[in-house]
């Protein structure tokens, strides 16, 4: 099994690199979508970003930071090439090379300036409060070891056009 996991900070364009593995016939998993949400929904927590926040740190307080970790290997199974996003930490990728014949490292970077004008609904509108969530990530919850263990990265400071084919180049050194 190929499992390639995709990290990088909030609108930095881990989807959209997803989504270019996807037109390829990876299966694409994420960590909040696939692993949290039903976890969330089974406690009766509603799923926004905010209880997502709150429900993963107690998670990992309490469970340790590769909890989500063994619940994404579960569903990976099955599955001859993955593109996984949404991981925090290395031991929730641990599971995930364990099982994997090759498994790849991708952080996708780009200008805090590009990240924050991509920002959704769903992202804070303050520009500080926005990238508290960075910090968060990188120091409570182990991000930037996952950033550290990268074993290629996709710059995406220009046009869609650009990053795919920044991807497609990348795909030809898996096959």
């Amino acid at each position: 099994m190929l499992v390639v996991v995709v990290v990088g900070l909030a609108r930095s364009g881990k989807d959209t690199v997803a989504g270019f593995f996807e037109k390829e016939g990876f299966v694409h998993f994420d960590f909040f979508r696939n692993v949290m949400i039903p976890l969330m929904e089974e406690q009766g927590i509603p799923a926004t970003k905010e209880n997502a926040y709150s429900f993963g740190n107690q998670m990992r307080a309490k469970f340790g930071m590769g909890v989500f970790g063994e619940k994404m290997a579960q569903l990976l199974k099955g599955h001859e090439r993955v593109v996984v996003t949404g991981a925090r930490s290395l031991e929730e990728l641990k599971p995930l090379e364990q099982m994997a014949s090759r498994f790849f490292i991708v952080r996708v970077e780009a200008l805090d300036s590009k990240r924050f004008e991509r920002r959704t609904e769903l992202d804070p509108v303050d520009s500080k409060d926005f990238f508290t969530r960075d910090k968060d990530d990188i120091e409570r919850k182990g991000l930037s070891n996952v950033l550290k263990a990268a074993d290629f990265v996709i710059e995406n400071n220009s046009t869609l056009l650009d990053l795919e084919s920044r991807v497609k180049a990348l795909m030809k050194r898996f096959k």
